[in-house]
């Protein structure tokens, strides 16, 4: 009788691996203070430069949320990779199961075309808080022209790189493992990520924080966070297709407002 060779180990995915929610929590309380640290950082700056004379420091530093957002992203990232290299994955391992280019590129069209109604939905949420003005976090970029080419050709990839695999393939899966039931997780998921949308950036009117900006910030992002977790399921954990699709969608946005369509 001879002995049989023992099969190696198949590498057991991320969800069966993220047991703790401490893991879930850093990242994202790490991302909300950075969010706070780094406006506050850019405001001193802008005091140290004379700039408070003519515009508050708090609004003039929001102007460069969509640049100073990319050093956010990037320092996100350093964090994934922390709690991967502890937890002994990679990063593609996050992503989901693998999938050929033509099915990413389709799925992303799946996913845009999903999100339609997300965006519909979006501009009623805006017309009932702003009407048909441009939007505060929009009317207060003021940028120079490299930091515009930063915005449009560099941030949107560094947001799909950290945010959603942040918040899709960190947070959730340690939630789920945690909670046992996914809609919960998936619902705690969507209220936090729309959460950390009320701290970018930060705006003051009348001499204190604008609560009704923060306030709108969360409610108009919720139905697309909601349509792309939805999706994150039907397309069977995949995120490449959400974060080509995304890529797209906030690519999009930078380059209007970069050439002047959004005022």
């Amino acid at each position: 009788m001879t002995a049989r060779t023992p099969r190696a180990a198949r590498p057991r995915p991320y969800v069966d691996r993220a047991v703790g929610v401490g893991g879930a929590v850093q990242p994202v309380a790490i991302r909300i203070a950075l969010w706070v640290s780094v406006q506050l950082l850019v405001a001193g700056i802008v005091v140290l430069g004379g700039g408070a004379a003519t515009s508050q420091p708090i609004n003039a530093a929001a102007g460069w949320w969509m640049v100073y957002a990319g050093l956010i992203d990037v320092a996100t990232l350093g964090v994934i990779i922390w709690l991967i290299r502890r937890d002994g994955v990679s990063y593609r391992s996050l992503l989901g199961p693998p999938a050929a280019a033509w099915q990413v590129a389709l799925g992303a069209l799946g996913v845009l075309a999903a999100t339609v109604p997300a965006v519909v939905f979006g501009i009623e949420i805006n017309e009932a808080f702003y009407g048909n003005a441009t939007l505060p976090m929009f009317a207060v970029v003021d940028v120079p022209a490299w930091a515009s080419f930063f915005s449009v050709l560099v941030a949107p990839v560094l947001a799909e790189l950290a945010e959603p695999v942040l918040y899709l393939g960190v947070v959730l899966p340690r939630l789920e493992r945690r909670i046992g039931r996914p809609w919960i997780a998936a619902t705690i998921v969507v209220l936090v990520w729309a959460g950390e949308h009320a701290f970018f950036p930060l705006l003051i009117r009348d001499g204190s924080l604008d609560l009704v900006f923060a306030g709108y910030r969360v409610v108009s992002v919720l139905p697309f966070l909601a349509s792309w977790t939805a999706l994150y399921y039907a397309l069977g954990r995949r995120l490449l297709p959400i974060m080509a699709a995304r890529w797209i969608f906030n690519g999009g946005s930078a380059l209007a407002l970069a050439v002047g369509l959004t005022g």
